[in-house]
């Protein structure tokens, strides 16, 4: 569908971008060109979250406004729940049956309501993330499964050798709305705390796939004026100036390989599959 609208114009570039084995990232680069890092992140996401399976009654936690869901859980028809501080015009995206405005730390559901409770790059925001864990055991049935993306300790690690300076990472930090790097072992322990024992955990985000991602997120948050590069590209008449199709398809060529291999054992950040005891 994507390639077909360039196809006139840009046949052999086209051709090249359209027959690689991934198309996920073309989707999101065609609808995020603005964004590129986050497209890139999330459709890292949307290839792991097609792989999973997932039962009914299904929570997710972090639904922001639905946009980023209808890409990333394409595979799952709908979801029961969406949960989010601000989920404005989440309902709108049909992939959501019902949308609740809550904070994860106080869920409004009763116990053992659903099979299934999702989350992607959610848990690093919450500040009582450890309190949104033992809420998700409460509602979680018996035999009902979490599944939980989050960064790993990895990119702490990967931010603070790039960056060099603790007042530069802050301020990273603080960009992004991350209040945590856990690791591993740590995601354990704080899960088995809570009745929820591993399935399963496995790292993504290369570090060579990190440095791809940090170079264009540099380079959309850089503030040529009073705002960042991407906002005057997203909500500008500026934006209009730069010739999307052919900066979706060099992003496109530029990345798609650091998707062929998700997985890695040092990699940034971390899909967690926990299963209530």
């Amino acid at each position: 569908m994507y390639a077909e609208s360039y196809s006139a114009t840009y046949p052999k570039l086209i051709k090249i971008a359209y027959d690689m084995k991934n198309k996920i990232l073309f989707q999101f680069l065609t609808k995020f060109w603005y964004a590129p890092a986050d497209a890139f992140l999330r459709a890292n996401e949307a290839i792991i979250w097609s792989k999973q399976k997932l039962t009914s009654p299904i929570l997710d936690i972090g639904c922001g406004d639905g946009q980023t869901s209808k890409l990333i859980l394409a595979k799952q028809k709908k979801i029961d729940v969406g949960v989010d501080l601000n989920p404005s015009g989440a309902l709108k995206v049909g992939i959501y049956k019902k949308v609740v405005t809550a904070d994860a730390s106080r869920l409004p559901f009763t116990k053992n309501s659903f099979q299934t409770v999702i989350s992607n790059s959610t848990f690093e925001h919450i500040r009582q993330d450890k309190k949104a864990v033992s809420e998700v055991a409460r509602v979680l049935k018996s035999g009902g499964q979490l599944f939980l993306t989050i960064p790993d300790v990895n990119l702490n690690k990967f931010l603070t050798k790039k960056l060099k300076n603790k007042t530069k990472l802050n301020n990273f930090n603080q960009r992004v709305q991350h209040l945590h790097y856990r690791s591993e072992k740590q995601w354990y322990k704080i899960l088995e705390k809570n009745n929820l024992k591993v399935v399963t955990s496995k790292k993504y985000l290369s570090k060579k796939a990190f440095y791809a991602w940090y170079k264009l997120f540099k380079l959309v948050t850089f503030k040529p004026y009073k705002r960042e590069l991407w906002s005057y590209l997203k909500d500008s008449p500026y934006g209009k100036l730069f010739p999307k199709k052919i900066i979706v398809l060099i992003l496109y060529l530029y990345l798609s390989p650091l998707l062929k291999n998700i997985w890695d054992d040092q990699g940034s950040w971390i899909l967690i599959v926990a299963k209530k005891k």
